[in-house]
């Protein structure tokens, strides 16, 4: 690996743990577990969401997820809406309460977006499409950890 490949690949990692200590202290001030902002997050950026779909986007196991939930719509932060075809589905909703946990997040995300900014279209695009196949990265090996054994 060259020096700057090395280089690009320590900062992905800076970047992981810090993102990592940013939510952690984000999910503490208001009150949730760092996971619980994994899935309000995907409400807020993909709409209502069915608890199966919850469980696709952020690799919770379904009986976690239905425990998850029960107490995110106990404290205020989602709603369940029954479905009116299926009385076994239902789809979830974020709740106003979500805005506290943009308001934690505003700073970081001003000072991205300025940052942001900064860079040509090309630049943008390059960092984009890395950042993208990063994530597809990360989520193929997790998926294959996951990945129930075979007996042999």
């Amino acid at each position: 690996m060259t020096d700057n490949a090395e280089e690009l690949r320590q900062r992905v990692l800076d970047l992981r743990i810090e993102l990592g200590i940013l939510n952690d202290r984000v999910a503490n001030a208001c009150g949730l577990r760092p996971r619980d902002l994994d899935i309000l997050d995907v409400i807020d950026r993909e709409g209502n969401c069915t608890p199966t779909h919850l469980c696709s986007r952020t690799g919770i196991h379904g009986a976690t997820m239905t425990g998850i939930l029960g107490r995110l719509r106990r404290d205020g932060w989602i709603e369940r809406i029954a479905s009116t075809t299926d009385a076994r589905s239902a789809t979830v909703t974020a709740t106003a309460r979500t805005m506290e946990i943009r308001a934690m997040y505003a700073a970081a995300d001003e000072k991205t977006a300025h940052l942001t900014e900064e860079l040509s279209p090309m630049q943008r695009e390059t960092i984009s499409h890395f950042l993208q196949r990063v994530s597809t990265i990360a989520r193929d090996v997790a998926d294959h950890i996951n990945a129930p054994r075979t007996r042999a």
